[in-house]
């Protein structure tokens, strides 16, 4: 059996005890302004260059919009586990300044109205170490998200009036199945 038959013939998968995946191809280049514009070295936040060798997104002093990112909840997404983080690499630029990242996040779901803002947890301070990047987490749990919904997600940092804040990666991860979650989806397209 090869493995494309193999997931469509699987059946029986017991959900809610899923694994943790990231949705490929999502990175930085994926985040837009306020108006749809992919972000470029004239947009806010800009994209500039960080260090010597590497390009990011700097998001200058008092500006708190970080971009607004959109995409479709993976097909694999255990909605019995109902957890996803999304992730920036991040730090800020001086040792004074510690943003959070927050988010308001809508779904949309076929055959439903948009929902109010999820209101995911906001993340943990950004780094201050200007040498050293970590990994903070928007976290999206509990918010009865399905397979196939799209969500559109609004990011702000919180003030930072002295240091400008720099974003080095965009990583979404989610608690999947080994194929899709729906056993009636796994199967030939349906004419």
């Amino acid at each position: 059996m090869n493995p494309g038959n193999f997931c469509r013939k699987l059946e029986g998968i017991v959900t809610g005890t899923g694994f943790k995946r990231s949705i490929p191809g999502l990175d930085l280049t994926a985040l837009r302004d306020a108006d749809g514009t992919i972000l470029t070295a004239s947009t806010e936040p800009d994209v500039a260059a960080l260090e010597t060798h590497f390009v990011g997104l700097q998001s200058n002093t008092s500006q708190t919009d970080l971009g607004t990112l959109v995409f479709m909840v993976p097909r694999d997404y255990d909605a019995t586990v109902d957890k996803m983080r999304i992730r920036f690499l991040a730090c800020s630029a001086g040792d004074t300044d510690t943003p959070t990242i927050d988010a308001s996040i809508y779904r949309k779901r076929a055959g439903a109205d948009l929902s109010d803002d999820l209101d995911p947890t906001i993340s943990d301070k950004v780094n201050n170490n200007t040498a050293k990047a970590g990994w903070v987490e928007v976290k999206v749990e509990g918010e009865d998200l399905e397979p196939g919904d799209v969500l559109t997600c609004v990011f702000a940092a919180s003030a930072h009036t002295t240091d400008i804040l720099y974003i080095y990666a965009l990583e979404v991860v989610y608690m999947g199945d080994l194929a899709y979650y729906e056993d009636d989806e796994r199967n030939d397209w349906q004419d």
